[in-house]
């Protein structure tokens, strides 16, 4: 579920109902040194479409995440920490980790119980992770910023993107910022339980 976690259902325009007739193709980002100290840090996910049906299950539970990504002994490898309100729920899940694949620009997750495959695209703006995820004949897109919410600009990329893929209007899952889970140290929440998954490197 890491890195493909998106929840409220606000509709998009009239760019996802149609395809548009100026589309060019997602080219991959190259990822060298300085695209991997670019991606570490925290980055909160915004929005995720996806044509496969037992992702399409997930991100409707998903209201919202952020994550951290942090270098590791290993090169070309991250560990991730995760956190995620599904439905009223907050889970903190360390227990992932990214592998990268610089030759054919591919960022493996690996997750407790499953493991998901997808390409860096390059995006206008230096504050964004897109990624195009490759799940057998499914395709599917996310988008990661750097702030809490997106730009105008950033949101418009995303939503050509998307249309361009033929993905759906209800393929397609944005969070929301309201309500988002504190990491464990930074205070409890009350109102809501917490589930920390314990980490481990597989």
């Amino acid at each position: 579920m890491a890195l493909a976690c998106v929840a409220i259902i606000l509709g998009l325009a009239h760019l996802l109902t149609a395809k548009p007739l100026d589309c060019e193709p997602l080219v991959p980002e190259t990822i060298d040194n300085a695209t991997m100290t670019k991606l570490l840090g925290k980055w909160f996910y915004i929005a995720g479409a996806s044509q496969h049906p037992a992702t399409l299950k997930q991100l409707e539970l998903i209201k919202n995440a952020y994550y951290f990504m942090y270098p590791s002994n290993h090169q070309d490898t991250f560990l991730v920490t995760e956190v995620m309100r599904v439905n009223d729920k907050c889970v903190v899940d360390n227990s992932s980790y990214i592998s990268v694949i610089r030759d054919n620009f591919t960022m493996i997750l690996h997750g407790e119980n499953e493991s998901s495959v997808a390409q860096l695209i390059k995006s206008s703006f230096e504050d964004t992770m897109t990624l195009y995820h490759i799940d057998g004949t499914h395709k599917g897109l996310s988008i990661s910023v750097r702030a809490q919410n997106m730009s105008t600009e950033q949101l418009e990329e995303f939503k050509t993107q998307v249309a361009c893929l033929g993905l759906k209007e209800e393929e397609t899952f944005y969070t929301t910022a309201k309500d988002l889970c504190p990491m464990e140290e930074e205070g409890n929440d009350k109102k809501h339980s917490v589930e920390v998954v314990e980490p481990s490197l597989g």
